[in-house]
């Protein structure tokens, strides 16, 4: 494999972006809601699916991880072939790629084929995020991007509440209906695969061009020119290097483990009758209503806020993550300690919007302190070691912690009693990573200035003249 980006053609990819962007962001969109949607259909439908192909809470957790580890592993390969072919047509063949997988596992009738199904969903959607971001920030300007990248990740919210509730409803149908819920998920990606495919591919760091030549800070639209340089060790070396990523990294090991803890473990912990006895259905839902709506108010706050407070502390991005999962730990704790209904949804609304302020922020100043070129790679880069020491191996652990914690070592989940076990799991685990995730994001939004700076330096170095 070549190790440069395939330099554009005379005249391709030159042409403004405005008439392409639109286009590109709504079908990266409604991608984003389908990633999640196939992805948490497997939570809305696992209490069921777990009864029916005789589970417990330990295995439950392991089919979590399936995904998470493959997912994690590929991220990183797959994320790189997004700096050395064009993007567009690596996220399309992983929205195929992932599509296939979810209606293939509506014939899963054990464990051992159900893991394997989601090992397969797992590397179609390794490859699309790295890609994806990298994508979007060739059409959208540092500028707005905190902003973009929110409004994109809207689409994973919807999508896991659609995941949720339709997981929820179908599995309460009949015995084994839980199966339509992943042939009625997996068949639309092939449509939204077709349509990124159509659609145009920019040029590298062309937004932030356009956006300078109209300051007057170049002259006229340039291309890069072997980028990205070196080996994949010497690139993975060289971001590792930026300070911001490193903070960043770290801040997300313990933002996932948190994240996909509660969200794969929510639908489940409602349904426990020593909490609020919730049935599928509903507790599909509730959840994913309450996320929507919560995260809608915080993704959008965080980008907006970020990008406002930006103009004054050039580590603001940073900062507004760190902030948002300090003060989500003393919610989150008070969420998972109440068995009143009314104070559970205050307080886990409150945590879904602390949560969530990190979304746009986070992902914006991933590119926007790395050089254009290495984009892609910079996002798998932090996924792979995000996701490997954050959630991949989450859902297992605290599924064998809850267990520990039930004195029948497990007849307390068959019978739909392990509630406060899960509650005695959330909060030894999922209280210290945020309080740590918070003071790492605080504590490292000092170096955003000189890194951003460093990659605009970048940039400007591996700049070269369009021949005429």
């Amino acid at each position: 494999m070549e190790d440069t980006a395939p330099v554009p053609r005379k005249g391709e990819g030159r042409r403004p972006l405005v008439a392409s962007a639109s286009y590109v962001f709504w079908v990266m969109f409604c991608i984003s809601f389908l990633n999640y949607l196939d992805r948490y259909v497997l939570s809305g439908a696992g209490n069921v699916m777990a009864k029916e192909l005789k589970f417990d809470l330990g295995q439950l957790g392991l089919i979590g991880s399936a995904f998470l580890i493959v997912y994690t592993l590929c991220s990183m390969p797959l994320g790189m072939l997004g700096d050395r072919l064009k993007r567009k047509n690596v996220v399309a063949t992983c929205v195929a790629i992932w599509s296939c997988a979810t209606a293939l596992t509506a014939l899963a009738n054990n464990f051992l084929s159900l893991f394997l199904f989601r090992m397969l969903l797992g590397v179609g959607e390794a490859g699309y995020f790295p890609a994806g971001t990298a994508l979007l920030s060739d059409y959208f300007s540092r500028s707005r991007r905190s902003r973009i990248m929110s409004f994109w990740s809207i689409g994973q919210y919807v999508g896991v509440l659609g995941g949720y509730a339709l997981g929820g409803y179908l599995a309460t149908l009949y015995f084994g209906s839980w199966r339509l819920a992943f042939l009625l998920t997996g068949i639309p990606g092939l449509l939204l695969a077709l349509l990124i495919w159509l659609a145009r591919e920019p040029r590298r760091n062309q937004a932030d061009e356009e956006e300078q030549q109209q300051r007057g800070a170049v002259s006229e639209p340039v291309e890069l020119t072997n980028a990205p340089r070196g080996t994949i060790l010497q690139q993975c070396l060289s971001l590792l290097k930026i300070k911001t990523m490193i903070t960043l990294t770290v801040m997300q090991i313990f933002a996932y483990f948190v994240l996909g803890i509660a969200a794969y473990y929510l639908p489940v912990f409602l349904q426990q009758k020593d909490t609020f006895d919730l049935s599928s259905d509903r507790a599909g839902l509730y959840s994913g209503g309450v996320i929507v709506i919560a995260s809608l108010i915080g993704t959008l706050t965080g980008g907006y806020l970020s990008d406002l407070l930006n103009r004054r502390h050039p580590g603001a991005r940073v900062l507004v993550c760190g902030l948002g999962f300090l003060l989500c730990a003393p919610v989150f704790a008070t969420a998972i300690l109440t068995r009143d209904m009314t104070l559970f949804t205050l307080f886990f609304v409150l945590t879904a919007i602390l949560l969530t302020l990190y979304t746009g922020p986070s992902t914006a100043a991933i590119q926007d302190v790395v050089p254009s070129y290495l984009r892609s790679s910079a996002v798998a880069v932090s996924m792979l070691v995000a996701h490997l020491l954050g959630d991949a191996f989450a859902p297992p652990l605290v599924g064998m912690l809850a267990t520990s914690f039930d004195p029948t070592h497990g007849t307390h989940f068959q019978a739909n009693m392990a509630g406060n076990e899960l509650a005695l799991a959330f909060l030894y685990t999922c209280v210290p990573a945020l309080v740590l995730a918070g003071l790492v994001g605080i504590f490292g939004a000092r170096w955003m200035k000189d890194d951003v700076a460093a990659a605009e330096q970048a940039d400007r170095e591996a700049r070269i003249v369009p021949a005429s």
